[in-house]
């Protein structure tokens, strides 16, 4: 109490004193306002004696143009006539400021409208501007304060700034960014930032046929079946029912992504200290082959966001310091969670899930022994089973016996007509599905359909829906166990051009959701113009660069992750079980490839990609490791070992190396 009036006074002491600041700051705003609305409005519409601008075929353009100007004028504003008593030489770390400052500030006015239109549901003129001024405001507050305390700071030596209640706050933002303990937060928000926007760019989420039906499944439509995974259907009626928006699902696929790259980018700043060197990996999430498909609800981008969540659980537990055992098994558990989740969501999908559980229990353990595989193994079966059996009693799935697909493509494709014929009366098929047996076979053979049988070729019967194969599935079964053995050559011949035509022949580099026709989602269709922008780029990209989009590339990276037993940085295992976790779910679909698709690659690309920003991670700090520029305040934190100067190469599974910026 006795503190009160003295914070009082000396409140009003500052107000009064910068009273010039405030006032000076205002009309340079409005200046910088002027000169960006009639930029814009001039190029757009023109001159008074033009029928229109320069650029009103390119109306973003024109806003970038309008906004740079501005930033221009209150620059010049702000730093000749607001504050020019601070006045000095102009630097980079001036420009550098202003400019982020800026960014920020657009940032700042965008979320209140974003929040608006896209979680909220807003879209009343009334509602815009009342978001855009929330937005104004909080901006012109951020520049305010950045201008004073970070930007035009740079003055001579007989320079006293008046002291303010922010100059402590200020003071320690600052001392932090230098130090480094602030850019791991900046690294958050940019992540955060890039979910939001992918976020809007694919929302509500593009829907494959696959994603509609269970979509379907989800809102009650349809009953629930085990053809794609119920715990996928299951979860988005959760999210469904929790938020009451079916983009709920599109918007936590996004979350996970950034979320978990948010954490290796981190790791990689806690490594080496190099700023660029963490946004590269954050960066991970904006390459076309992987942005392409984080907006679409699918099983196999489930699948691999689960692996990459689990690496990045891994990954932190290696960073743990000696002890911490709860801290330890708290880690496998959520580890282990996402891996039971990769399993449940794709029925291939544990060939990838061995060796990245592996790696999971090697980070949390550098020395497991057996006592402790035995037990990571017996969690992860014993949560994987509890969860498949959790599922099914919760959503009870019709059997639809899918497996029978791959049996009934090698047959058709494998055999001649009267070959199959006859097969199927040996294994006690009835007439009607012999006769449909042979079409199939001679329409695929006719119409030169390479594979997936049963959506192509196959004459189904309509109304037995999902369940028509199940009937039948022990017949292909004896069929196919009777015959290949017998004709295995053409089954080899037949397996290797279907593989071959997955890894060299890889389609669907984007998809655009336009299966998305529900009724549930007319009041959120897909914006043409962001699914315009984002397929351009991708398309772009997959013919500028194919290989990105193609599964021998990415067998290829993975096969030599794997053979290199030594690489440059302290990840060198945890880059072999990543690539065998690639190269493993690859080879997995030589003997059940169903067609060729992106997709079956998805998750090799995206491990890929991360394995190869490691491995330029590993090669810069040994480079930089060995000529000795360590990064001041980028040291082991409690609990690591030093730095590692040299020899990074031969670095075990738990040595840091921590090189300069």
């Amino acid at each position: 109490m006795v503190q009160s009036p003295a914070l009082s006074r000396a409140l009003s002491a500052w107000v009064r004193k910068i009273w010039r600041e405030v006032a000076a700051f205002g009309v340079v705003g409005a200046v910088a306002f002027f000169v960006e609305t009639a930029t814009f409005n001039l190029l757009i519409l023109g001159a008074p004696s033009r029928s229109d601008g320069i650029l009103s075929s390119a109306p973003v353009l024109a806003s970038v143009v309008a906004t740079f100007l501005a930033m221009v004028a209150s620059w010049f504003g702000n730093r000749y006539w607001t504050y020019r008593d601070r006045r000095s030489a102009v630097d980079r770390r001036e420009i550098g400021w202003f400019v982020a400052v800026n960014l920020a500030g657009m940032a700042v006015t965008a979320v209140p409208v974003f929040v608006s239109h896209q979680l909220l549901g807003l879209d009343t003129p009334l509602s815009d501007n009342t978001a855009r001024l929330m937005g104004w405001a909080g901006a012109t507050l951020l520049r305010f304060a950045a201008y004073r305390n970070l930007v035009f700071v740079s003055a001579g030596k007989d320079f006293a700034p008046v002291p303010s209640p922010l100059s402590t706050w200020t003071t320690a933002l600052s001392r932090a960014w230098r130090s480094g303990a602030l850019w791991p937060w900046c690294l958050g928000a940019v992540a955060a930032l890039c979910s939001l926007a992918v976020n809007a760019v694919f929302h509500p989420g593009y829907l494959s046929e696959d994603s509609t039906d269970q979509l379907r499944q989800a809102l009650g439509q349809r009953p629930m079946t085990d053809w794609h995974p119920p715990v996928l259907a299951l979860l988005w009626r959760i999210l469904i029912h929790t938020t009451g928006a079916i983009s709920a699902m599109a918007a936590l696929q996004s979350a996970v992504l950034w979320a978990s790259l948010w954490v290796l980018a981190r790791l990689v700043w806690k490594k080496t200290g190099s700023r660029g060197l963490s946004l590269v990996m954050l960066a991970v999430g904006l390459t076309p082959h992987v942005l392409t498909f984080t907006g679409v609800v699918w099983k196999d981008v489930h699948m691999a966001y689960a692996l990459l969540a689990a690496l990045a659980v891994a990954l932190s537990a290696r960073e743990l310091p000696p002890g911490r055992a709860g801290s330890r098994w708290a880690l496998l558990v959520l580890g282990v969670l996402l891996l039971a989740y990769a399993v449940l969501v794709r029925k291939n999908g544990l060939p990838a899930v061995v060796p990245v559980f592996v790696l999971l229990v090697l980070a949390v353990w550098p020395s497991p022994g057996r006592r402790r595989w035995l037990a990571a193994t017996g969690l992860l079966v014993l949560t994987t089973a509890v969860a498949g059996v959790g599922v099914s009693q919760a959503t009870e799935p019709v059997a639809t016996r899918q497996y029978a697909q791959i049996p009934l493509d090698d047959l058709t494709h494998v055999l001649s007509p009267a070959q199959i014929r006859a097969a199927a009366e040996r294994a006690g098929a009835s007439s009607d599905f012999r006769d449909r047996l042979v079409t199939a076979t001679v329409a695929c053979e006719r119409r030169k359909i390479p594979a997936d049988v049963y959506f192509n070729c196959y004459p189904r019967n309509r109304s037995l829906g999902v369940t028509e194969l199940s009937r039948d599935a022990d017949v292909l079964v004896r069929m196919w166990t009777r015959e290949m053995p017998r004709h295995w050559r053409g089954y080899v011949a037949y397996r290797g051009r279907v593989f071959a035509k997955l890894l060299f022949q890889g389609n669907l580099a984007f998809y655009d959701g336009s299966v998305t026709k529900l009724d549930a989602l007319r009041g959120a269709p897909v914006n043409e113009s962001l699914k315009f922008t984002v397929q351009s780029y991708v398309t772009g990209l997959a013919h500028d660069v194919p290989m990105l989009f193609q599964g021998w590339f990415w067998l290829a990276v993975s096969l030599v992750f794997t053979a290199r037993r030594r690489w440059a940085g302290p990840y060198a295992t945890e880059l072999r079980l990543l690539g065998a976790s690639s190269a493993l779910y690859i080879l997995a679909y030589l003997p059940t490839a169903p067609q060729s698709n992106f997709r079956y690659v998805y998750w090799p690309a995206l491990a890929g990609t991360i394995g190869l920003v490691t491995v330029l991670v590993g090669f810069l700090a040994r480079r930089r490791a060995g000529s000795g520029r360590l990064t001041p305040g980028a040291g082991p934190a409690a609990g690591e070992r030093p730095a590692v100067p040299t020899g990074a190469a031969d670095a075990g599974p738990h040595e840091d190396v921590t090189v300069a910026s």
